[in-house]
């Protein structure tokens, strides 16, 4: 329990305490989804790792340009040459993800955060549940005196737009997890906020505050969707939930 710095993220990963995407899997579907779930990389989850590399350890060199495809000898070969959390790009999601990153940093909220003397980026935090007694664990993208950010590559970044990605991907669960999480470590922070980047040029970034009236609902479905885990657990008992069937009834529009 407590706060690791310089983890990396496949060590983070590799650990088997309750993450924010255990909640939103379990919140969102099922016990037997999250049961169920195996991790497969995807060409997503890879521009989303070198993004975060480039904006949050621009030190390192994370994103590396491989060739125009992965269908290649050259593409492979390159793969198994990667350091620890080095990501390997097409070229053409190489030049992608530096276009974002600089359209990012070009926005005056984004740099702020980013750039702050005092900031925490991807520290990996562990800590036990209060009420269930579960382990979890959070990864918070950066953190600047009590607020935590977390960047989104994202299709629309517009206020319209990306509200309709939260609920889509259920960010509002994570965002209120990740305060939690950082309380039980007794790490103050009281703020959530989205820095979301369009991944289509001009690149359009905007953040997004998780207000305080969300941000209490979604706590509140945290902590009950903990409960269903640990309940789960204690039962050895992940089903859907959903009874034996469900009727399929003609919608009040049609």
């Amino acid at each position: 329990m407590g706060v690791i710095v310089g983890m990396t993220n496949e060590d983070y990963h590799a650990t088997a305490d309750i993450s924010s995407t255990v909640v939103k899997t379990v919140w969102k579907k099922s016990l037997a989804h999250w049961k169920g779930q195996k991790f497969t990389s995807s060409p997503a989850l890879l521009i989303g790792s070198a993004l975060h590399g480039i904006l949050l350890e621009p030190h390192r060199e994370i994103a590396i340009k491989g060739p125009k495809t992965r269908r290649s000898k050259a593409y492979t070969e390159m793969e198994q040459d990667l350091g620890p959390d080095q990501v390997l790009l097409t070229e053409g999601e190489w030049y992608m993800v530096k276009g974002m990153a600089k359209s990012a940093m070009a926005n005056p909220a984004f740099r702020k955060a980013l750039e702050h003397p005092d900031r925490q980026n991807e520290v990996s935090i562990f800590a036990e549940c209060t009420s269930t007694g579960l382990a979890v664990k959070a990864r918070p993208d950066c953190m600047v005196k009590g607020v935590v950010y977390d960047v989104k590559s994202t299709i629309d970044s517009s206020p319209s737009g990306f509200a309709k990605e939260c609920w889509k991907y259920a960010y509002p669960i994570q965002a209120a997890y990740y305060l939690y999480v950082c309380k039980l470590a007794q790490i103050d922070v009281e703020e959530f906020s989205f820095l979301a980047i369009e991944k289509t040029a001009p690149y359009v970034a905007h953040q997004h505050v998780v207000g305080p009236e969300l941000m209490d609902w979604a706590h509140e479905q945290v902590l009950l969707t903990l409960r269903r885990i640990a309940d789960a657990k204690q039962l050895d008992d992940y089903g859907t939930g959903w009874g034996d069937f469900t009727l399929l009834e003609k919608p009040k529009w049609l």
